[in-house]
């Protein structure tokens, strides 16, 4: 089975770290940090701490690095120190750990520290000397992976992660209290537009209202979203409210849809990159928590648009000899459409490839019901056939 794209370039990179770098944050964002902390564990000698209890003070989290490097090394010296791992440091309060951190960085002498968390250690970003010799590991703007640490900090970087309940980071860090759901809700539709007027602004959220009330709600929401982000979300030009200029912009569902069309064009070599990315950036549904009608409408685009990226990629993986790969992805894409008979059919053919008949019949029965209960209809005759010829197999015999 192939990797996970993201553990992929986290290999990669470890790999490829240069002597300069000292200080190592597996990226808040990846969600494979526990498979890659084998990886670091093989980088001996290295000294492992797993931080312990809650809301930890600066002191108590190096009386507990202390500890673990008597009992592992039989001595409390750091410079004898080739790897450390730093382990659920989300334990040690933020401001505590911004004073810990750098001061072990002093410390540790040639030591490489590699720290596993789930937030944007803030030193990391405000002071020079770490920023220079920081990375944040895996990163990849294509997957939403971006180096905090090696980027301009005179440009506000916001992330956006509509796939799933909707997620938002500012320079790193969540964004949680919005002041109610219609500036989170209007904060959502404005970025997704990219630009849009007044008047399909007005029509989306406040249609039964009449123009001078629908301004009035309209700017007092705007400026809400504004106190949230502490910039300005948009700037209004020729007629549109456009992403300020001063915002650098990373959405989920933007790039999942410039990856799945820029596949469309490219080479089947080339076109496996891009929806291996376009599959790993949807993580579920667009924006499940909120119910207006124009997420409705996004959601099933962007699903469908998932579901073809799947058949794409599970295409490319069969014709490359991959068939668990390949039906692994397409067995994804059928819970996207339960009733694509050729979905269904290409299932049923690498389940009778991989000696899995029983598997097969299982799957054209549940395609059979689906439609019969959906549209009072049989599945297409070359299904059938297909269905035929397996049943027939596995009479004769075969698995």
């Amino acid at each position: 089975m192939f990797l996970d794209l993201s553990h992929q370039i986290a290999l990669r990179q470890l790999g490829a770290l240069d002597g300069a770098t000292r200080l190592v944050i597996l990226h808040p964002n990846y969600l494979n940090q526990h498979v890659l902390i084998e990886q670091l564990l093989q980088l001996a000698p290295v000294v492992y701490v797993r931080f312990t209890g809650s809301r930890l003070a600066h002191a108590q989290a190096e009386t507990q690095l202390q500890a673990a490097l008597v009992e592992q090394t039989g001595q409390n010296r750091l410079d004898t120190v080739h790897t450390l791992v730093l382990d659920e440091c989300d334990r040690v309060l933020s401001s505590e750990f911004d004073v810990f951190l750098p001061q072990l960085a002093v410390s540790v002498g040639a030591a490489r520290v590699f720290v596993i968390t789930r937030r944007v250690p803030q030193c990391v970003i405000s002071s020079e000397t770490l920023r220079g010799q920081t990375r944040f590991l895996p990163t990849e703007t294509g997957l939403l992976l971006w180096d905090y640490a090696q980027r301009p900090t005179t440009q506000v970087l916001l992330e956006v992660r509509a796939f799933g309940s909707g997620g938002v980071l500012l320079n790193g860090q969540p964004i949680t209290n919005w002041d109610g759901v219609l500036p989170r809700a209007l904060f959502f539709y404005l970025v997704d537009q990219g630009m849009a007027t007044r008047n399909q602004i007005f029509e989306t959220f406040w249609s039964k209202l009449n123009t001078h009330e629908a301004t009035n709600v309209f700017h007092v929401t705007k400026r809400k979203v504004s106190e949230v982000l502490g910039t300005d979300l948009t700037t209004f030009q020729a007629g549109f409210y456009r992403i300020s200029p001063n915002i650098e912009l990373s959405y989920d569902a933007a790039t999942f849809n410039e990856m799945a069309q820029r596949s469309a064009v490219l080479s089947p070599e080339e076109a496996l990159l891009p929806l291996r990315q376009a599959v790993a950036l949807y993580k579920g549904p667009f924006l499940t928590s909120i119910t207006m009608d124009w997420v409705k409408a996004r959601r099933q685009e962007l699903l469908q648009t998932y579901g073809e990226a799947l058949v794409s990629l599970a295409k490319l993986y069969e014709q490359g000899g991959k068939p668990h790969e390949a039906l692994g992805l397409y067995l994804r894409a059928i819970m996207t459409n339960r009733q694509r008979e050729d979905l269904a059919a290409a299932v049923m053919r690498l389940y009778r490839e991989l000696q899995l008949r029983a598997d097969a019949l299982l799957v054209y029965e549940r395609l059979r019901e689906t439609l019969v209960n959906a549209l009072n209809m049989q599945p297409a005759a070359f299904v059938q056939e297909l269905a035929a010829e397996i049943r027939r197999e596995v009479d004769a015999g075969y698995a």
